[in-house]
């Protein structure tokens, strides 16, 4: 019996059939010699004809194989002149995506686009060939800025001119950095920008906000941008309410040690879409709270635009913020520069009137104080991860983008956050688990800094990476040539995003749900 169970065993893992109850034979040879089971294999072997059996896993094997296929086709990613591409009729759910990273120079402008279409592919490809913004049903903004500021405010006037309804679902922002927000006035202008619903941005304590400021106190800008940045330092929700929008999403650091008074909160009930938006749910939720200025205050926070049992599209922040010991060696620096008392920069800069303060009179001091604490490190920023909800069931149908036999469409984007240290790229890697493997693009950290991302460690494996980035300073090295050799070395794609039109990066595409 055992040497039966042994040569079918043996037979089936050619063609890589694992037969039911395969443990059993370890059971039937528990109590047997090894000279015994010798004999009975070659006992079995001569007396015996399995070719009837190898034909049937042969013939199993060749079942499965198609069953690949099918399934490889219909949830593979294919470019949209593949004769198969508008073929596959199956799409239960279907979204039409579109992104790009506008031509700003130094900064960050990323724009996205969700509309849901109905399973037919003449109307999958009029949308993969058209403009979304216009008629999106949900349009999001992952940071808005550049230095100099001309060249956001022009790709900002561009997106309201094409975007009728002038509505805005979800606007992120990373961090604040005057590259990255200087142009959130301008796009969220009453008379002359969009209507915000929502806006999701770090929940950053009073002493990280400081420490935000100190990172770019040395460098001036023009007064409206100026002025925007101290205010978001000072009181970022008060700031942010200008703009009315319907509610202000604050992502907690991943990695938040109770020092801020979370939990001291009172708790709300979780962010909920609009009635003009499309709908979505926010999931994964662990914690929700509601601080003063009535911005709700979240951890572990999902987005699911357009749920459906299917699919849908998930938006899923994640924020770190520097290290307990980086933080106070900045708050010591300060306390030495402004000669205040040891210990008192934490509760001196609760107060509203000191952090304005400190972003006036004291700004040296602060910049100063980052410089010694920090190098060219930064605090904290909010990363986002946008792709398809289930992704491993998707299919996708892509312009312009080579053959994949899975549907890698996800995006995402970095900031300023440091992926060099080794821990932290771990925590990135651990929250992102369920989406490193569908990336098809990912935006490098501080336009591809040196001092946020090392080469030598494997962070993401994403066809195409990019750096936004045209430095107004011959000693900022952005992108660092180091890591564009070692993108380029590995096979992957490298796309540099400046000022000049013909550096936009776009990526558009159909992703549906088979049934």
């Amino acid at each position: 019996r055992w040497a039966k169970h042994y040569i079918k065993s043996e037979i089936a893992s050619k063609y890589q059939v694992r037969l039911q109850f395969d443990f059993m034979g370890d059971v039937f040879a528990r109590d047997l010699s090894e000279e015994l089971l010798s004999q009975a294999l070659d006992f079995e072997r001569r007396n015996s004809n399995y070719e009837a059996f190898e034909a049937k896993c042969r013939q199993f094997r060749l079942e499965q194989d198609r069953e690949s296929r099918k399934l490889a086709l219909r949830t593979a990613r294919l470019p949209a002149s593949h004769p198969q591409a508008w073929k596959r009729r199956e799409g239960n759910y279907v979204l039409s995506h579109q992104r790009y990273q506008l031509p700003v120079g130094q900064g960050g402008f990323h724009v996205g686009t969700l509309e849901k279409l109905a399973s037919d592919t003449a109307i999958w490809s009029a949308s993969i060939n058209g403009d979304a913004i216009p008629s999106a049903d949900f349009l999001y903004v992952y940071d808005c800025g550049s230095e100099p500021k001309k060249g956001v405010v022009k790709e900002i006037r561009s997106i309201v001119a094409r975007r009728p309804s002038r509505y805005l679902d979800m606007l992120f922002v990373s961090h604040f950095d005057r590259d990255h927000i200087c142009g959130i006035p301008h796009l969220l202008e009453e008379s002359t920008g969009l209507r915000v619903d929502t806006i999701v941005m770090p929940y950053l304590d009073a002493v990280s906000r400081i420490i935000a400021f100190g990172r770019c106190a040395n460098i001036t800008g023009d007064r409206i941008s100026e002025r925007f940045h101290k205010d978001l330092v000072i009181d970022p929700v008060g700031t942010m309410n200008r703009f009315n929008p319907r509610q202000i999403i604050m992502v907690m650091p991943s990695d938040e040690e109770g020092d801020t008074g979370f939990f001291e909160l009172p708790i709300v009930d979780p962010p909920i879409s609009g009635p003009d938006s499309t709908p979505w749910e926010a999931v994964n939720l662990s914690s929700v709270r509601q601080e003063p200025g009535g911005a709700t205050v979240v951890k572990d926070l999902e987005f699911n635009i357009a749920p459906d049992r299917y699919g849908g599209w998930l938006l899923k922040p994640y924020v770190k913020r520097a290290s307990r010991e980086d933080r106070e060696a900045f708050s010591a620096a300060v306390e030495v520069l402004l000669r205040w008392p040891r210990g008192s920069f934490h509760d001196r800069v609760q107060k509203k009137s000191e952090r304005a303060l400190m972003v006036t009179k004291h700004r040296t001091a602060v910049s100063r104080a980052y410089e010694w604490a920090f190098g060219d490190k930064n605090e904290a920023s909010l990363l986002l991860y946008s792709g398809p909800a289930h992704p491993q069931k998707a299919g996708a149908v892509y312009r312009g983008m080579t053959e994949c036999e899975i549907a890698r469409v996800g995006w995402l984007g970095t900031g300023d956050a440091n992926l060099k240290d080794a821990v932290a790229v771990r925590d990135f890697q651990t929250w992102y688990s369920d989406q490193l493997d569908w990336l098809m693009s990912f935006m490098l950290p501080h336009h591809g800094s040196a001092h946020n991302y090392d080469p030598s460690i494997s962070v993401v494996d994403a066809e195409v990476w990019i750096a936004a980035a045209e430095p107004t300073r011959s000693t900022w090295k952005h992108p660092a040539s180091e890591i564009v050799d070692a993108i380029k070395k590995s096979g992957a794609k490298f796309r540099k995003v400046g000022s000049q039109p013909e550096t936009i990066f776009k990526e558009k595409m159909v992703v549906f749900w088979p049934k």
